[in-house]
């Protein structure tokens, strides 16, 4: 497979791929702008050409991410820090790290070996983003089809401010300088608040697009703080330098911990409890901006009315792709940068607040007589689960976590999508209205039993593989203080509460007696089954789901050796909170023995 690797993917193709893969939505929604009413098909085209990009991509980085084995991965250093592959204007010999300055801090110009105070253009690729970037470029078609009647003003605007969107979140997930991930993680609130104010479907619109700007932006400011103050409190050892290197950074946290760790051991725990209290205000300013993004319980009151007010193939982007930003900068950064406090305060207290918000949500859920709403709250019931999961901080629960980001991008967008055919046909998605469209529009009900079926998890189909995961890593977790055994108790319930719903709305919808609103135009046809365009977009989600349901294990592979190098900082932190000496690692056979500690620090 390397060798196959090497013929194919010459680094300069990936490298050029991933450069593509970021700048095209921004590019084709210059183009598409200006073509006005036919924009749509411009859009459906020029979206399909970023899929085939992606493809391309994913196909390259899948066989060298699934051959990079856990020594080369980290696994022989005693920092471990994630290494990006395919990264432009990488350095001969340096895949890992860019020559791309975008600004400096200092006269001094990048060197070859180290990072310094420079804000880059550092994107790459790893097994923790390569699929919420397929899932990115994917969900865009469908958003598409369902726009495809219901948006009839500027289209070409429409269109664009959606590339935008996907291209902002894109730069979000493959961005590894701290700085460059915050400014495409803003720069997704200019395009969704313009979708929601503008095209949106309720009188409220321009109110839920400034509640959603205003609390995302204040979440986000926060969680700049502390960015800010993990990088001045964590220097370079050896220069005395910061860093926005993601990777830089990671090793420099290891560092200064591993020094204090030491220090504690030999009978002075000053310093680990100094930093153990500054990381314990980073790791709080840190979870703001997530904690709103994701969102998590009582954080989440912006969401309803802006996915109840936004038109449906905007929410599909919200709720597959926008969402997992939160719980993906949750594994990103909080867990390497304030890996104490996350195993301290994690599971514990965001834990419990995930814990409830789950209930509550699904409770909400429930209580919803218009299905918009009612997928909303799922959402936020289900995003829960994936929280809890990333704080159980070991390899089921992380693996588990990206997997579901992915399962849930796919089914809840799927189920929004669904949407978009009821609202096209009947401008509503009120659930007291409808009734006995099994036998209404059977196409239809095929597709929408099978993509709810995957929301509740069925086995066979995509969310059930990711939830066993996060469940399995829940019961195994191991941190100070907490009842990880009550939340795994929790998270399971989340699962039979969301058939609860779904099969209820089922029930109502599709086998209740016949019942619809009433026509616009009094004489007007019936409307009809789904068309060929509506059978693709629901078809193709189906598909997807059924596929990483019944094989996800290729996905799996391509994470294997990042899940370890975060599960890795998990132990070590759990060693430190515990007041444990550091775990000793252990390689597998095939790999010659590390060398032996002499008290310096690698980098």
């Amino acid at each position: 497979m390397d060798k196959i690797y090497e013929i194919v993917a010459a680094p300069r193709t990936g490298r050029t791929l991933v450069l593509l893969v970021v700048l095209f939505p921004f590019l084709a929604a210059l183009f598409v702008s200006l073509f006005g009413k036919r924009g749509r098909r411009v859009a459906l085209l020029l979206a399909l050409v970023h899929l085939g990009l992606t493809a391309s991509l994913a196909t390259i980085a899948s066989m060298h991410l699934t051959t990079r084995d856990e020594i080369s991965a980290g696994q022989g250093t005693d920092l471990a820090k994630f290494e990006p592959a395919m990264v432009p204007g990488a350095r001969a010999g340096d895949d890992g790290r860019t020559a791309w300055t975008l600004m400096s801090l200092t006269a001094t110009p990048p060197s070859a070996g180290r990072a310094g105070p420079f804000v880059q253009f550092f994107v790459g690729v790893d097994g923790l983003n390569l699929w919420l970037v397929a899932l990115t470029s994917f969900m865009v078609i469908p958003a598409v089809l369902v726009s495809w009647e219901s948006v009839t003003e500027r289209r070409g605007a429409f269109y664009a401010w959606l590339f935008v969107l996907q291209g902002a979140a894109v730069g979000a997930f493959l961005s590894f300088d701290v700085i460059l991930f915050y400014v495409f993680f803003e720069l997704t609130l200019v395009p969704a608040f313009f979708l929601i104010g503008r095209w949106g479907q309720g009188s409220a619109r321009r109110d839920a697009a400034r509640k959603f700007f205003l609390y995302t932006l204040a979440g986000s400011l926060l969680t700049l703080v502390g960015v800010i103050g993990v990088v001045v409190t964590n220097p370079d050892p050896t220069t005395g330098q910061i860093t926005f290197s993601l990777p830089d950074l990671m090793a420099n946290v290891q560092h200064w911990l591993h020094a204090a760790q030491a220090e504690a051991l030999a009978g002075k725990p000053e310093k680990l409890a100094a930093l153990h209290q500054t990381q314990l205000w980073l790791f709080v300013a840190l979870m703001a901006g997530f904690m709103v993004k994701t969102p998590i319980f009582p954080f989440h009151t912006w969401l309803p009315s802006a996915y109840g007010e936004a038109p449906v193939g905007v929410t599909v982007l919200l709720s597959a792709v926008l969402a997992k930003l939160g719980t993906f900068g949750i594994l990103r950064f909080v867990l390497p940068l304030t890996p104490d406090a996350a195993i301290a305060y994690g599971l514990p207290v965001v834990g419990t607040l995930a814990a409830f918000g789950i209930v509550y949500a699904a409770l909400c859920a429930y209580a919803q007589k218009d299905m918009k709403q009612m997928a909303a709250y799922s959402s936020v019931s289900h995003l829960g689960f994936v929280v809890l999961a990333v704080f159980a901080f070991n390899t089921e629960g992380v693996a588990g976590s990206v997997l579901h980001m992915v399962n849930h991008g796919l089914s809840t967008g799927a189920v929004f999508a669904l949407l978009a055919f009821l609202a096209d046909r009947y401008r509503t998605t009120s659930m007291t209205q409808f009734g006995g469209m099994m036998g209404r529009f059977p196409n239809f009900a095929v597709l929408a039993f099978v993509l709810c079926l995957a929301s509740v998890g069925l086995p066979g189909l995509n969310n059930f593989v990711s939830e066993m995961l996060m469940l399995a890593g829940l019961f195994r977790a191991d941190a100070p203080g907490n009842h990880h055994y009550a939340l795994a108790g929790i998270a399971a319930f989340s699962i039979f509460l969301s058939s609860w719903y779904i099969m209820t709305m089922l029930q109502r919808v599709f086998f209740s007696p016949l019942k619809e609103p009433p026509a616009e135009t009094p004489g007007a046809a019936p409307p009809a089954d789904a068309t060929g365009r509506e059978l693709i977009a629901f078809g193709s989600l189906a598909a997807l789901c059924f596929v990483l349901g019944v094989y996800p294990q290729p996905v799996l592979d391509t994470m294997k050796a990042d899940v370890r190098i975060v599960t890795r900082i998990g132990d070590d932190a759990r060693a430190r909170v515990g007041g444990a000496p550091k775990p000793t690692r252990v390689l597998v056979a095939a790999e010659p023995p590390p060398a032996p500690k002499t008290g310096k620090t690698d980098r």
